[in-house]
């Protein structure tokens, strides 16, 4: 099962933008695509990590509203087609205040894990944050709201991300649990995804 805070950010990156990033960092799609994904689930266990430090999170939030990427953020039938390169540097503020002095090193071993360039899990743990951020901000989604989503969904998300970079967040006896699978029994399935976009989209 993907998490569903996943598959909603995942669902803002067009094709069309994964191509055009391929491109730019010379990368393959697949493994841009893939990056992309690790990165957001990355940003989003940080985000758990602070979120209950109203003073980190709120410094957040501020480094992002004042953004030339988040101002200039447009959306084409819901998805991202094409971004402002600022992400390269203003996602630096919001990963350091998440991260502290652990960014380095995520993105290092995002690069690792995956096999890409360095430069390429630097640029991209930028935009995931800018993203992510920009994201609940559009749709004015406070922490009370995102929190007990991010909880619930946290051993989902966990799941989704290579074992050095749980490691590194502090993750390093998690188990990932076989998952129930939606064949054996739908009802299951079914009652707990709407559970968790009942908690997500509740005001």
């Amino acid at each position: 099962m993907t998490p569903i805070l996943l598959n909603q950010l995942r669902n803002l990156i067009s094709s069309s933008l994964i191509s055009k990033l391929s491109k730019r960092f010379d990368e393959t799609e697949t493994l841009l695509k893939k990056t992309v994904e690790t990165s957001i689930c990355t940003v989003l266990i940080g985000l758990s990590n602070i979120i209950e430090n109203r003073h980190i999170y709120d410094k957040v939030i501020e480094s992002i509203t004042g953004s030339e990427f988040y101002t200039s953020l447009s959306l084409e039938n819901g998805k991202l087609t094409s971004i402002n390169s600022s992400f390269e540097r203003e996602g630096s503020l919001p990963l350091n205040l998440i991260f502290s002095n652990k960014k380095g090193r995520i993105s290092e071993m995002i690069s690792n894990e995956i096999g890409i360039k360095s430069e390429t899990a630097h640029a991209v743990l930028n935009l995931a944050v800018m993203v992510t951020f920009s994201h609940f901000l559009s749709e004015k989604q406070k922490a009370k709201n995102i929190q007990p989503a991010l909880n619930d969904q946290k051993k989902l998300i966990l799941s989704t991300i290579p074992e050095g970079i749980r490691v590194i967040l502090g993750y390093s006896n998690f188990e990932c649990e076989e998952e129930i699978s939606p064949s054996s029994n739908p009802l299951v399935t079914s009652n707990f995804t709407a559970s968790l976009l009942h908690k997500f989209f509740k005001l």
